[in-house]
């Protein structure tokens, strides 16, 4: 080479032995020099490269330059202290050429043919020359001005081969990795190569080269840094960089223990630094296609590298090897060369089309948000059992929800992967830096709360519908129910199945919707729970679910469940705005006005003893009228007491933070009778309990004031009856007559004196312990059908110038449930000691005597109302007025047995099963049955025109 400063190869050499080119500038000036078929001069090849006094310095021949320095005799060899010392196990290798052009003097000359295909294709065949070296800079071979003047051009103090190998760090399908010590500046670095015979693939080779030169440019922290480029003797090139020698990120996401080390804030922080070093790439053209866990490696000290940019590329350049379709393809594992630049499941669907016009920077953003999903669930999004299966998949699958593989999935980092995964280029973030942005803003915390909050209040929104399902398939169920029962309520057991059939169907819906209802329930309940799961404080889903859990309570106390009511009150505290509070803590207040005024009141808390409702300790009131008396919630007797009228109990539930008011009016004996029983007006609960049988729906009605015999009437009180209508029409006194539809025919006869007696086949046997011949005449009347009921009522009436009537169903519960809708009328146990039903004696069930079981009485006294004997009520609530049940005749004897058809019956008796009886029981039967459970008990209105 001329040793003439104007020489423009010779003026390259010296810049670059000065460090003021780095090797991006070299490549220009040597691509320029291509560019002028060697027809240039130094200060044209420089121009721009380096500031005017530079290129100034440079061409002056009173400028000494570095490469006038001697190179170092090459048998010279380093000392024992040197730095240049190979890693143990480590030897010299002088094939591996080191970057100074005394090892490329070394190598094979360059021939004609290949100095022409410099020519024709710099871009790919400079680089395989070391660019440094004179010879590949101009394409000359040595024989050609080269020589061995090259050999002292780039010399060092060190002589012998630059490069010292050690270890292998790592292996790839088309190259390895190795441990070297540069001897020329002391420190470790490593060296990459292709592998054996990858010099033959003219693609690899420009594959290799590109890989350098682009890395090479990218000066960034997050990008391993190259420090030389050049070729063995052999003419296969490599290049050196940075020593990492730690682990990388798949590293971490299969080692449980290491994963332990890497929690997701700092996984979520190492993406955000990864993220940062492909801004940088992108901004300077640069796509690195084959992002995945194995080329992010992380240091010992923090530090996080982008590695392996093998089949990057430079936006705007033409293709190194285009692909061919994803048809003609054999796939395998790992990172695709020669087939699908890439590695499947990483890739986007451009990418693996092979669209390669199609492909920018936002390929690499799909491969990140597949790092990133697999970063939060473990699992990448697109797998299958081939290479092509997951190339399909990620062309047309459909990706699963990070949410479903991993619950606690944050929903920031969620939407962001999911955006990230999208298939159209178009509807991922607009750039690398963007998604930096939002992973710092889930590490700050801000944004990630805004997102759950968001979240949240979508949850709530969503679950408005299957709170109104609930709602209405409540409604539904009720409606159906209430359906079924008045299809049924004139079907007799043993009637055939067909006419059952309609009722059935009708109770088999009711049921659905009932159980349809509960899962609208748990949906809406697990909606707002989740929405609190986003957002603690979300107060639509805390108000949503208090208001829900307090029907729930209320529902549980409507059904008397009380351990069931507590646990859905608990609830209500837990989630309760405020609304409840008053409610849950509050006492209840009462007010007791009377007509007329003045009364005594006392009160008296119902406690639960042995079973058994019993009033607690007395507490004074006051005379009337009471207002607004702080009481403990519960179920509370008030007993009123005022000169000239009769003691009234009335029964009174206080529920809390509500006031409750009780108008009552004060009647004398006269008024109420002798055998009476005041039950005073007000609202009640009736129905609504799913152990009894047949049960009205739950309901709170308005009874006015009435009179209730305290028992029913007895064989010696209907006997009156029967002899009063023997002495006036015989025929219709045995059309009266208590009989049942047995064999066991009459059930009372007339003696010779006239008197009429009751036949001693009532109780027989073992049952005269409880019950003697004597006191037959005191056993419930039965063996009447409901008209015999209505006669006697009326014919009673007429003797006692009193309104005498039957019962209405509300009536009857009422009288026996109180104001707090117990089960019994003695509270909410039962044990058949209770009241006269079937197991309440040994031996074979009989009748006995009326208050022969003193526990079955009611808030106001009445008795005998679970067992013993049930009672012909004179409607069918809200189906039959008791007035329009009076309307038609009475059929006669000829008459079909169901022509008046269907009349209810109330209470237990002494044939009974325990659920017969529950207050809420109700049981029917032909108006003209004759029954031996059946009886009839009178009531009377007050203040009331009859």
């Amino acid at each position: 080479m001329s040793q003439d400063p104007q020489d423009p190869r010779r003026a390259a050499l010296d810049a670059l032995s000065r460090g003021w080119l780095d090797p991006a500038a070299l490549w220009e000036a040597a691509r320029r020099f291509e560019r002028s078929g060697g027809d240039i001069s130094a200060a044209e090849l420089l121009a721009g490269l380096l500031p005017p006094d530079r290129v100034a310095a440079l061409c002056d021949p009173t400028t000494r330059t570095l490469v006038d320095e001697p190179e170092a005799d090459p048998g010279d060899a380093p000392a024992a202290d040197d730095p240049g010392e190979p890693p143990s196990g480590g030897v010299p290798v002088t094939s591996l050429g080191p970057s100074s052009s005394r090892a490329i003097a070394a190598g094979p000359a360059v021939t004609p043919p290949e100095r022409d295909a410099l020519r024709e294709d710099p871009y790919t065949a400079l680089p395989v020359r070391r660019l440094v070296d004179v010879a590949g800079l101009a394409g000359l071979t040595p024989e050609e001005g080269g020589g061995e003047e090259a050999a002292p051009l780039l010399g060092g103090a060190i002589g012998g081969p630059r490069y010292v190998v050690g270890e292998e760090l790592g292996r790839g399908g088309e190259g390895k990795v190795m441990l070297a010590i540069d001897r020329d500046i002391g420190r470790r670095v490593a060296v990459k190569l292709l592998r054996q015979g990858a010099r033959a693939d003219r693609t690899l080779v420009r594959r290799f080269v590109e890989e350098a030169r682009i890395t090479g440019q990218l000066e960034h922290p997050s990008v391993i840094p190259i420090y030389d480029l050049g070729v063995l003797p052999d003419g296969q090139p490599f290049y050196t960089m940075r020593v990492v020698r730690r682990r990388s990120l798949r590293d971490v996401l299969t080692n449980p223990d290491l994963r332990k080390e890497w929690p997701l804030s700092r996984l979520c922080t190492m993406l955000a630094q990864v993220c940062r070093a492909m801004s940088y790439a992108h901004a300077r053209g640069v796509v690195h296609r084959d992002l995945k866990p194995e080329n992010v490696l992380l240091g010992g000290y923090g530090e996080v590298y982008v590695a392996d940019w093998g089949i990057a590329k430079l936006m705007g350049e033409t293709e190194i090897d285009p692909t061919p379709s994803v048809a003609d393809l054999t796939m395998r594992a790992g990172t695709q060369l020669g087939s699908i630049l890439g590695t499947p499941g990483y890739m986007p669907p451009e990418q693996a089309l092979g669209e390669w016009e199609q492909l920018d920077h936002r390929a690499d953003l799909f491969a990140l948000g597949v790092v990133l999903y697999e970063v939060l669930t473990l699992r990448r999004p697109f797998e299958g059992t081939s290479a092509l299966d997951v190339i399909t998949k990620t062309v047309r699958g459909e990706v699963r929800s990070p949410r479903l593989v991993w619950p606690g999935c944050p929903l920031v980092l969620e939407d962001l992967a999911l955006k990230m995964l999208q298939k159209r280029k178009e509807d991922r973030p607009a750039s690398a830096e963007e998604v930096a942005h939002e992973l710092e803003g889930y590490l700050e915390g801000a944004r990630e709360r805004a997102r759950r909050k968001e979240e949240a209040k979508a949850l709530v929104e969503e679950a408005r519908d299957p709170v109104g399902r609930y709602k209405r398939l409540g409604a539904e169920k009720n409606r159906l129910a209430a359906e079924a029962r008045a299809l049924l309520r004139d079907v007799k057991g043993w009637e055939p199945v067909e006419r059952k059939q309609g009722g059935w169907a009708l109770e088999d819906r009711a049921r659905a919707a009932e159980a349809e209802a509960a899962r609208a329930l748990a949906e809406a309940i697990e909606m707002y729970s989740q929405a609190l799961g986003h957002d603690p404080d979300c107060a639509p889903a805390r108000s949503a679910l208090a208001d829900l859990y307090w029907a729930s309570a209320e529902q549980a106390s409507a059904e008397r469940r009380e351990p069931l009511r507590q646990f859905y009150e608990s609830l209500v505290r837990d989630y309760d705005d405020g609304r409840y509070a008053a409610r849950l803590s509050a006492d209840a207040r009462l007010s007791v006005r009377t007509s007329p005024p003045g009364a005594r009141a006392v009160a008296y808390r119902y406690a639960e003893r042995g079973r058994l409702l019993v009033p607690g300790e007395e507490l004074r009131l006051g005379e009337t009228p009471v207002t607004e008396a702080r009481l403990t919630p519960g179920s509370w007797l008030v007993v009123l007491r005022a000169p000239g009228k009769r003691d009234t109990r009335v029964p009174v539930l206080c529920r809390r933070g509500e006031h409750a008011v009780a108008e009552v009016n004060l009647y004398t004996d006269a008024e109420i009778g002798a055998e009476s029983l005041y039950v005073p007006g007000g609202t009640c609960i009736i129905g609504g309990d799913p152990e009894a049988f047949d049960a009205l729906p739950r309901q709170e009605v308005t009874v006015p004031d009435f009179a209730l015999m305290r028992f029913p009437v007895t064989f010696g009180g209907y006997l009156e009856f029967v002899a009063a209508l023997w002495a006036r029409d015989p025929a219709l006194a045995q059309k009266r007559m208590p009989r049942l539809d047995t064999t066991d025919g009459e059930l009372v006869e007339r003696e010779a004196d006239g008197r009429w007696r009751v036949r001693d086949i009532l109780v027989e046997g073992e049952g005269r312990r409880w019950c003697t011949r004597e006191q037959l005449v005191d056993v419930p009347v039965y063996g009447i059908d409901w008209f015999d009921a209505v006669a006697y009522a009326a014919w009673r009436g007429g003797r006692d110038d009193v309104p005498w009537r039957l019962p209405t169903e509300a009536e009857r519960e009422k009288a026996a449930r109180g104001a707090d809708g117990r089960p019994y009328p003695w509270g909410e146990g039962f044990d058949p000691t209770f009241c006269k039903m079937r197991e309440s004696r040994a031996g074979v069930p009989q009748p006995e005597i009326v208050g022969a079981f003193p526990i079955d009485e009611s808030p106001y006294g009445v008795r005998d109302l679970a067992g013993g004997a049930r009672d012909w009520m004179a409607d069918i609530h809200r189906a039959l007025s008791a007035r329009d049940a009076l309307r038609p005749p009475e059929p006669g004897p000829a008459d079909a047995r169901d022509a008046a058809g269907m009349r209810y019956m109330r209470g237990g008796n002494w044939t009974s099963i325990p659920i017969w009886c529950r207050a809420a029981s109700r049981t029917n039967d032909f108006a003209m049955a004759r029954l031996n459970s059946t009886s009839v008990r009178l009531a009377r209105s007050l203040f009331a025109k009859e």
